[in-house]
């Protein structure tokens, strides 16, 4: 009896563990989560939609945690891009990074990360022709119940490559709120303001909206979609992707 008794008192005892698991469960989107993560993006990026040009892209995206600050990833677009002239297929170019976060542990957060984007696509079409290295860095201010929010700074600037192609000078700045419920869902909006500097006074604002859920304890889903939402530059009318994320590999 006194056995029964210990057993019932230790799995009342693991009910607020569980609960506080559940609770601080990681999606893989906060901007200060450090997890690896193996991801499937197929996305369609209507650059003209009145005129038929549009990109297709599926990228194959792994991020590896090397220590509790410091992660690796790489990104690899297959594109088709689309247009009344000529369509092509092929390989777009890869992105390598490396982050480096500091969690939130009662307030704020913060990180920085430096990519890199290499001129490996296949047609001209399908990428810049030049080699670009893009710093960012961002600061994250946590609420109670799973709310947050976000604001960051990264530069895009191409550094070699492709003498006939333009040169690449844009500066993105994007602020995001976002929310992770502890019943396996979230909710995340970024607003991005892009500057083109190599083209004085081109500017453009792109909202965007992501949804996402737990399949199960280590398989993540999601869909985003994001469209002009205004500036004199335009880059796109709309896109829409979805992404499959298996997490803690």
């Amino acid at each position: 009896m006194q056995k029964w008794i210990v057993l019932v008192f230790l799995l009342l005892a693991e009910i607020p563990l569980y609960a506080q698991i559940q609770r601080t469960y990681h999606y893989g989107v906060v901007p200060t989560e450090n997890i690896t993560t193996f991801e499937v993006n197929p996305s369609i990026t209507v650059v003209d939609n009145s005129g038929g040009v549009s990109l297709n892209q599926l990228t194959i995206k792994t991020y590896r945690v090397i220590n509790p600050r410091f992660n690796w990833g790489v990104e690899i677009p297959l594109a088709r891009a689309e247009s009344p002239e000529k369509s092509v297929n092929g390989l777009g170019d890869i992105l390598a990074n490396v982050t480096w976060t500091l969690p939130a542990d009662n307030l704020f957060g913060f990180g920085a990360k430096m990519e890199f984007f290499l001129p490996t696509a296949t047609d001209k079409r399908l990428g810049t022709g030049k080699l670009q290295a893009s710093p960012s860095a961002f600061v994250l201010l946590a609420f109670a119940d799973g709310f947050y929010s976000a604001v960051g700074y990264k530069q895009y600037l191409s550094i070699a490559g492709d003498h006939a192609r333009e040169k690449i000078n844009i500066g993105r700045w994007r602020a995001n709120i976002g929310y992770t419920s502890p019943n396996e869902w979230w909710v995340v909006t970024n607003l991005y303001y892009y500057v083109d500097y190599e083209h004085s006074g081109m500017a453009e604002f792109i909202p965007e909206l992501e949804i996402g859920t737990l399949v199960n304890d280590g398989t993540a889903f999601y869909a985003n979609a994001s469209t002009h939402g205004g500036g004199n530059w335009d880059t796109k009318d709309w896109s829409f992707g979805v992404g499959f994320k298996l997490l803690y590999l």
